[in-house]
């Protein structure tokens, strides 16, 4: 059996010393019975048609017909000669029951061994408890709001006029194509994360590490900025609606900066997260769909009040199709959010079929909000005479329609802080992921008895109170939009690399295709939004276009798709198969589209907020080499382990069996 096992063992490690099988004693006397009980990844990788996988779980057919090694035929074996361990190994036994002998060491035993060695330990997993009702909900609580009371009134009053439902539309569909990515890899790699997981399984340590700082700036700034925009709001309300004294409004306007209404938000929704998981699921769930029912008021009364004069001119000259475009960038910032969902992936219910369909429920359902919010409101009043601070309750007001407006203003400002609450809430699982995988400080990956890292909630909102109170929002919107397209591009770039690969004779094409592309992509959108000046701007940027067209097809022509999801790139991937997984279409032009459009959003922004991403980008780098790269999981422990834990969280909870998995 020794020797068996060794030869086996070097023919998968291609090593050239391989013993002489057929002439072995032990091989010519060992029962061929036990032989199968050797070959653990080989039975990992089967592939089954459906009627053998229901036949398996029923234990009636064999797993396989025949193998035959060197000449030795192997029998049949039943369902019933072994049983599952867990989702990554088999453990063989003999017909009487007793494991045989021999075998490998199990992957998950040793798995479990190393994690609860590890100083940074943590109480529990989070539990599964989150329907897709509650996914939803987290999506659209998490998206809806900046987009409609923050941006739909400065938008059209600055950039596009009666135009901007065309801004909603550009970044809507810059976000499924997306969206789709995200739709996909969430129900294949559900662990709590989102780009971060989906970044270190195809790309690795470092650019996840980056991705995960950029995810930082679309929950924690973007939530500070939506606190500040709260604060400013109960402000307006307060001296326009109640008539509240300026002396009594100096306390919420104390100057210099300082927003004591979004300190308050801030501190109120961090202790809510704190309080529990089940306290913040209820809170979320009531004020998203009391915030769709506002939202869906005012878009009907919009209409109502309809005046087709407002839409002329359509496009403003002093705006132009770039005003549309710079609207279409600032617009973006209004969907950030719906990838929430695929951070809380650890905690939700069947995760590979709910995660996929609320990312897609989410952005139908908000860009459907967005375009009809942004035609109610233009259609009510002249873009010209738009608040851009407080745009739907200040057009009710000028159509005489007192009630719509004191109605709106509120509802405002009760249901705008959710979005603060969501923040909050999904920060701390991105702290968790990146604390597991030893990226950050142990503490952040310590839950409490009902699964909640309150530590890392803390943290997460300290942090947000800090920025909400003292930094301004016009310094956050460019800064934070940039941020998020680089997570999108990243994971759109990772559902390549796990859905194409490499041809055998050139076995760096796929990266080094993908590198290029990004290259030609970023410098076309650079030429196309400021080098359109002069002839040669138009000729280069045709050039460069036609390099990324030439780049996508390429990847298609030249590499082909993957065997299985992920193939031989990662157990983990490997582990999903390829049944009942929503499937991102045309790869890769889909992705490779989304890449040209996130980078053509970011080319719009301006220097400033480019500049300062860089910035954060090289601190991430810098802390990633003077922390993450020392205490990582990966180099302390071995990267198999650190495989088996990007999935930890799509255990057993939720698997009735892996028979049922296989295909």
């Amino acid at each position: 059996l020794s020797t068996l096992h060794f030869y086996y063992l070097s023919q998968r490690d291609g090593s050239p010393s391989k013993p002489d099988v057929t002439t072995s004693a032990a091989t010519k006397s060992f029962s061929p019975e036990a032989i199968v009980g050797i070959l653990e990844e080989d039975c990992q990788e089967q592939t089954f048609n459906d009627s053998t996988a229901n036949d398996v779980a029923g234990g009636a057919s064999p797993i396989r017909e025949t193998d035959d090694i060197d000449g030795i035929e192997l029998p049949e074996r039943r369902h019933d000669d072994y049983e599952c361990e867990d989702k990554f190994s088999f453990q063989y036994r003999d017909h009487d029951g007793s494991p045989l002998a021999g075998q490998p060491p199990s992957p998950s035993q040793s798995h479990q061994n190393d994690r609860t060695s590890r100083s940074h330990q943590h109480h529990s997993l989070p539990p599964r408890h989150l329907t897709l009702f509650d996914l939803v909900s987290i999506g659209v609580g998490g998206t809806i709001g900046s987009g409609i009371f923050v941006l739909n009134g400065l938008i059209a009053h600055s950039y596009a006029g009666p135009a901007t439902f065309l801004s909603w539309m550009i970044s809507g569909i810059a976000a499924l194509l997306s969206g789709c990515c995200y739709a996909e890899l969430s129900g294949r790699i559900p662990s709590a994360g989102s780009s971060y997981a989906y970044a270190f399984v195809a790309l690795g340590e470092l650019p996840a590490f980056v991705t995960a700082g950029m995810l930082t700036l679309e929950f924690l700034l973007s939530g500070s900025a939506v606190a500040r925009s709260w604060g400013d709001k109960v402000v307006e309300w307060l001296r326009v609606e109640l008539n509240v004294s300026e002396r009594a409004l100096h306390l919420l306007e104390p100057g210099y900066g300082i927003n004591p209404a979004a300190c308050f938000v801030s501190i109120a929704t961090t202790v809510l997260v704190m309080a529990g998981v089940k306290e913040s699921k209820m809170v979320t769930d009531f004020f998203t769909w009391i915030k769709v029912f506002l939202v869906g008021f005012m878009v009907i009364g919009g209409f109502a009040l309809f005046n087709s004069s407002n839409f002329v001119p359509f496009v403003p000259p002093e705006f132009g199709a770039s005003g549309v475009l710079r609207g279409a960038v600032s617009s973006f910032f209004g969907y950030l959010g719906f990838d929430a969902v695929c951070c809380v992936a650890g905690e939700a219910i069947n995760a590979e079929r709910n995660l996929p369909l609320s990312i897609m429920i989410t952005l139908f359902f908000v860009t459907t909000l967005y375009i009809s919010a942004a035609i109610a409101l233009v259609a009510m009043q002249d873009y010209k005479d738009i608040s851009p601070e407080s745009g739907f309750p200040e057009a009710f007001k000028a159509n005489g329609i007192e009630w719509a407006a004191q109605l709106t203003a509120f509802g405002e400002v009760f249901t705008l802080p959710v979005v603060v609450l969501i923040s909050v809430m999904i920060q701390p699982r991105l702290q968790y992921a990146l604390a597991n995988d030893g990226l950050l400080p142990p503490m952040f990956g310590e839950l409490d008895s009902t699964g909640n890292p309150k530590k890392g909630a803390l943290f997460a909102g300290v942090l947000m109170t800090i920025f909400a109170t003292a930094v301004p929002f016009s310094y956050l919107d460019d800064f934070v939009s940039a941020g998020i397209l680089i997570a999108f591009t990243v994971t759109n770039c990772s559902l390549v690399i796990m859905r194409r690969e490499s041809p055998e004779f050139n076995p760096h094409l796929l990266p080094k295709l993908l590198a290029w592309f990004n290259a030609f992509a970023f410098l076309t959108c650079l030429v196309v939004s400021h080098g359109l000046q002069s002839p040669i701007g138009w000729i280069v940027a045709f050039l460069l276009g036609s390099l990324s067209v030439f780049i996508t097809t390429k990847i298609s022509r030249q590499c082909p798709p993957m065997r299985s999801f992920g193939n031989a790139a990662s157990k983990t991937a490997k582990f999903y198969g390829d049944k009942k997984y929503f499937s991102t279409p045309l790869v890769p032009y889909i992705p490779c589209f989304g890449m040209f459009a996130n980078y053509f959003l970011i080319s719009q922004l301006s220097f400033f907020g480019i500049g300062l991403l860089f910035t954060y980008s090289l601190v991430l780098v810098l802390f990633y080499f003077f922390y993450g790269s020392r205490n990582s999981v990966g180099r302390t422990e071995g990267w198999e382990q650190e495989r088996y834990a990007m999935v930890e969280e799509h255990d057993n909870r939720s698997q009735p069996s892996i028979e049922a998995e296989m295909t």
